[in-house]
């Protein structure tokens, strides 16, 4: 039986210039289509983005909002501003980071929650600053501005006590930690005051740290170092605190602290309030006396107005007297003399006597008719005297004249 002879029957496989032209054309459109996310990239508003060129290296920053060719180029992706949380809550109520730890200068510490926003500079050069050493958003909050945040708060810490932080320097806490932020951690000197505790009394020197003015300093401080934000461009926007978690030694004594200075508060409360009363007893008691004063001015003043109003009446009263008197005398002695110059004149005997009878019925009835002060007032007091009867004497003999 022959042997097949397969060698024979095997063709070599050949591949057509249209077959390898598809091939190619298939490569082609794959590596297309995976080149296709890194040919653009697209930048948001919200965001900074370094590429890296491929092949030369060279870096670019975009900071407007569009669509960039990016070429196959290596792009990092930073934000423009980003929250750091250190323990505080979000919107929705769930905590965020974790607390920084502080000790005060009376040797209490605690936890600070609150949260810090930062906004990324947007020139070339402090953007290649944060690029060549962080290269990213994460590390870059973590740390450089976290790290930061840290040194600072425990930097703040000394230069204050526990109770200071929970009361009058809570405020004073957060410009400080704004302000090492902007120009770098503050450099203090130590010294040592006197201290009086709250609560038992007792005074005490102890050690506190405080600042070292300087106008030719960045804010008026001396500083150890100078900030890092500031060589990279970073500003610090809202420092919050939100809020101090002291240990339990430190919440007791914050708590007897209260209550000292609450009682001396009351205390004081009470002194003022004893001084306003005494001061008003006293203004009443002035009130009291004034008007006492015033009723006895007027009692004398309405005694002396009725006494001048009496003197004015019996002097009005005399002058009138005076006057009638003057009056009557006038009309007497012109009557008198008319009388004569009717007698000259050649009256009978019995006219003048029936004149003269008239004469002296109407002269006596003229004088009937005339009053006469029965009482003369002198000086506001009442009575007769001599001076009253000297002129009624003198009225009488008047009449007989008459006659």
């Amino acid at each position: 039986m022959a042997k097949y002879n397969y060698e024979a029957e095997r063709k070599p496989f050949q591949i057509t210039k249209t077959q390898k032209a598809g091939i190619i054309g298939a490569v082609v459109f794959i590596l297309f289509l995976c080149m296709i996310p890194s040919l653009f990239e697209r930048v948001g508003k919200e965001q900074i983005t370094a590429r890296q060129a491929p092949v030369s290296g060279q870096m670019s920053y975009w900071t407007t909002p569009g669509v960039k060719g990016q070429w196959c180029g290596t792009v990092t992706r930073y934000y423009k501003t980003q929250q750091l949380w250190f323990g505080s809550d979000d919107d929705k109520g769930k905590q965020m980071g974790e607390p920084i730890p502080v000790i005060f200068n009376d040797a209490s510490d605690g936890l600070i929650y609150g949260s810090l926003r930062v906004k990324l500079p947007t020139d070339e050069q402090h953007l290649d600053r944060i690029q060549t050493d962080y290269n990213g958003m994460d590390r870059l909050m973590n740390d450089l501005v976290k790290q930061t945040v840290v040194k600072v708060i425990y930097a703040s810490g000394p230069l204050m006590s526990a109770f200071e932080s929970y009361a009058e320097k809570k405020n004073n806490l957060i410009e400080y930690i704004t302000d090492q932020l902007t120009y770098g951690v503050y450099k203090t000197t130590v010294r040592q005051v006197e201290s009086t505790d709250p609560i038992t009394g007792e005074v005490k020197m102890v050690k506190v740290a405080t600042l070292i003015e300087d106008e030719n300093a960045p804010g008026g401080y001396q500083r150890s170092e100078s900030s890092p934000f500031a060589w990279y461009g970073i500003e610090t926007g809202q420092v919050a605190v939100s809020r101090i978690d002291y240990s339990n030694q430190v919440k007791q004594q914050i708590a007897k602290q209260q209550e000292a200075n609450m009682a001396i508060q009351t205390a004081k409360a009470e002194a003022a309030a004893a001084q306003q009363n005494a001061i008003k007893a006293e203004e009443e008691g002035k009130a009291v006396a004034m008007q006492a004063k015033w009723a006895q001015e007027k009692e004398k003043a309405v005694a002396v107005t009725k006494a001048e109003q009496e003197r004015e009446t019996a002097r009005l009263a005399a002058e009138k007297a005076e006057f009638d008197k003057k009056r009557i005398i006038a009309e007497g002695e012109a009557e008198a003399a008319a009388n004569r110059a009717k007698v000259a004149a050649g009256l009978t005997p019995q006219e003048k006597a029936e004149w003269d009878y008239k004469t002296s019925v109407g002269k006596a009835e003229a004088l009937a008719k005339t009053e006469w002060p029965k009482v003369v007032f002198m000086g506001g007091q009442g009575g007769n005297t001599a001076m009253d009867v000297i002129a009624l004497k003198q009225m009488m003999e008047l009449v007989d004249k008459v006659k």
